[in-house]
C-alpha cells in the first residue's frame, strides 16, 4: 500500500456537514477500489456492494421503498447502518441505474450516511444509454494513475520530495538532487503510474516483471473493448489502442490510424469510446492568442495515452534505453509530452481536465505550442523539451501575437527566469520572461507561475 494525493480530498469530504453522495471516476485500473477500501478504515462500518452481482444489484431493482433498501442492504451485508459512522461503497454502479437514482434519496433524506460509488466505464455507459448523475446531487473526484510525485513518496524518498515541494522561484535544487530526480524520472516513465506496477516496482524493483504486468494489462484492456462497444468497433478500438503510443507528440489523422481499413469518421467514433472510457484523452487545437480557449474543431488534435509506462512499453523501451536517451528523438521528445500532459491531467482532481495546444496555420508557415494553459487571466505558452535545448521559433510566434509576455519552457536543464529579447524574422523585436522548469516540476506549475509573473 502507498498514499494517493486524492485521500486528502477524501478526508475533506468526510469531514464536510454538507457533503453529498461522491462518485470516484477514472479508467479501470487506476486503483478507484483501493483507494476507497482504504479510506474506508477511518470509519467503524464498512459496507460495499458490487453491482456486477445479481444480488447486490436487485436490492435496488426489486426495492422501490428508500427504507426497505437499507434493510436490504442491512440484510445482505449483516451489518447496521449508523449515519456519521457508516461509509457505504457502491461499486460498479454503472451496472445500475436504479441505484444511480437512489443517491439523490441517500442525499436528500439520510445526508449523514457517507456514501461513494465508482464505476470504470461510467461515461461510456452514459453516453450509449442516455443517463446522467442526479444534477446538483452528487459530488465527483477524479482519479488518475500515480503521478510522479506519488510516485515519489511511494519511494519513500522524503527529502527528495521535500527539496522539491519547497523549491522557490530564486533558489537552486543542487545539482545531485537535479540529477537524481531526472533518473527516477527515467525509472517513471518505464514503470509508469498504474497502481499494480507501481506496487511492482515497489516490491521487487525489476523491469522484467513490470513488463510482464504491462503486457498483461493491455491485453486485458482489449479484452474490455467487447463490453461496450460493438464487433466491428472492437477492431477499430484494439487498432487505435496499438497505434496510438507511436502518435503521441503528432496530430492525429484518422485516416492514418486507420491504414486503409476503415472511413476516418468511424476511427473518430472508436477514438471518442476510447476517450469516454478515459483510456485515451485529446488535445484540442486552437489558435486563440487571448481567453478563453476555444476548440478548433476543424483542425486535427492530438492524443495522450492512459499512462506513460504503457506508453513507453507499446515503444518496446527500456529503461537504460530511456535514461541515457537512446531513442529516436521523436519519441523521445513526444515522451516529454506524454509525461507534461498526463501531470496536467492528474492536476485536477474535481474535473475532467481539457488539454489545449496553439496552432498557426498559414500560407507557407505554420507553428505549434505544445500546450496552452488559461493562468492568472491570460493564455500562456508552454514548450517541452526532452533535452536542455531547443528551439522556441513557435513560442515567439506566439507571445508575438498575443497580449502576454510570458513562457514557459519544460526542460531537462536546471529552474531558472530570463528576460529574453529576440528579433523575430518579420523585423518585430520580442521582449519576454521565459520560466524555464525541469520536467519534474510540473506538479508545481501553478505556484510557479504566479511567484515568476
Amino acid at each position: 500500500m502507498f498514499k494517493r494525493t486524492l485521500e486528502k480530498k477524501l478526508a475533506e469530504w468526510k469531514a464536510n456537514p454538507k457533503g453529498k453522495p461522491l462518485v470516484i471516476r477514472g479508467a479501470r485500473q487506476t486503483g478507484k477500489t483501493t483507494l476507497i477500501r482504504n479510506f474506508a478504515k477511518q470509519y467503524e462500518v464498512f459496507i460495499e456492494l458490487n453491482l456486477e452481482k445479481d444480488a447486490h444489484r436487485k436490492i435496488f431493482s426489486e426495492i422501490k421503498d428508500a427504507k426497505e433498501i437499507i434493510q436490504s442492504i442491512e440484510g445482505v451485508s449483516n451489518k447496521v447502518i449508523v449515519p456519521g459512522k457508516t461509509l457505504l461503497f457502491l461499486d460498479e454502479i454503472q451496472n445500475s441505474i436504479q441505484a444511480i437514482k437512489f443517491l439523490r434519496y441517500f442525499h436528500e433524506e439520510m445526508p449523514m450516511l457517507h456514501v461513494i460509488t465508482a464505476g470504470s466505464l461510467l461515461e461510456v455507459r452514459m453516453r450509449r444509454e442516455g443517463w446522467s448523475f442526479p444534477v446538483g446531487r452528487v459530488d465527483f473526484l477524479y482519479l488518475y494513475p500515480v503521478t510522479f510525485e506519488e510516485f515519489l513518496a511511494a519511494l519513500g524518498e522524503e527529502i527528495l520530495l521535500k527539496a522539491v515541494r519547497e523549491f522557490e522561484m530564486g533558489g537552486k535544487l543542487p545539482m545531485p538532487l537535479h540529477e537524481k530526480t531526472l533518473n527516477l524520472l527515467a525509472d517513471y516513465i518505464c514503470v509508469g503510474g498504474m497502481p499494480e506496477a507501481v506496487g511492482e516496482y515497489l516490491a521487487t524493483k525489476s523491469f522484467v516483471s513490470i513488463k510482464q504486468y504491462h503486457d498483461a494489462l493491455s491485453t486485458s484492456f482489449k479484452e474490455d473493448f467487447a463490453k461496450y462497444a460493438s464487433e466491428s468497433e472492437v477492431q477499430q478500438l484494439k487498432l487505435i489502442w496499438d497505434k496510438i503510443p507511436y502518435e503521441i507528440g503528432a496530430r492525429i489523422k484518422y485516416s492514418r490510424l486507420s491504414g486503409g481499413n476503415y472511413q476516418a469518421r468511424q476511427m473518430s467514433n472508436a477514438f471518442d469510446i476510447l476517450h469516454e472510457a478515459m483510456l485515451i484523452e485529446r488535445v484540442h487545437p486552437t489558435t486563440q492568442t487571448a481567453p478563453p480557449l476555444i476548440k478548433k474543431s476543424k483542425y486535427a488534435p492530438k492524443a495522450i495515452y492512459l499512462d506513460i509506462g504503457l506508453c513507453s512499453h507499446s515503444l518496446g523501451l527500456t529503461r537504460d534505453q530511456i535514461r541515457d536517451k537512446i531513442i529516436d528523438p521523436k519519441y523521445d521528445g513526444a515522451l516529454s509530452e506524454e509525461f507534461i500532459g498526463q501531470e496536467l491531467l492528474a492536476s485536477d482532481d474535481y474535473n475532467r481536465k481539457e488539454l489545449f495546444f496553439w496552432v498557426r496555420e498559414e500560407k507557407g508557415a505554420s507553428s505549434e505550442i505544445d500546450y496552452l494553459i488559461q493562468k492568472e487571466g491570460r493564455l500562456i505558452p508552454v514548450e517541452v523539451k526532452s533535452g536542455s535545448q531547443g528551439s522556441l521559433k513557435s513560442l515567439h510566434q506566439f507571445l508575438h501575437r498575443s497580449n502576454t509576455n510570458f513562457g514557459i519552457r519544460f526542460y531537462t536543464g536546471e529552474t531558472k527566469i530570463e528576460e529574453q529579447s529576440v528579433n523575430l524574422p518579420t523585423g518585430h523585436a520580442l521582449k519576454y520572461k521565459l520560466l524555464s522548469l525541469p520536467l519534474y516540476l510540473v506538479f508545481r506549475l501553478g505556484e510557479l507561475v504566479k511567484q515568476g509573473l
